[in-house]
């Protein structure tokens, strides 16, 4: 599953519009995969590392 899949399952009123505007992931070609760099939802609080485990 990738990360926004799984960002999606935790908040499934989440749209595409929102990784656009409010939530910037990242991927910095290290091996270590995607990561949420940016997280600036009005009402939704970030989801801790457990949540996307």
């Amino acid at each position: 599953m990738t990360l926004p899949e799984k960002i999606k399952a935790i908040y499934p009123e989440l749209t595409d519009l929102d990784f656009l505007t409010v939530i910037a992931l990242q991927n910095d070609s290290d091996g270590k995969g995607d990561y949420i760099k940016e997280w600036n939802h009005p009402t939704l609080p970030r989801p801790t590392e457990e949540q996307l485990a």
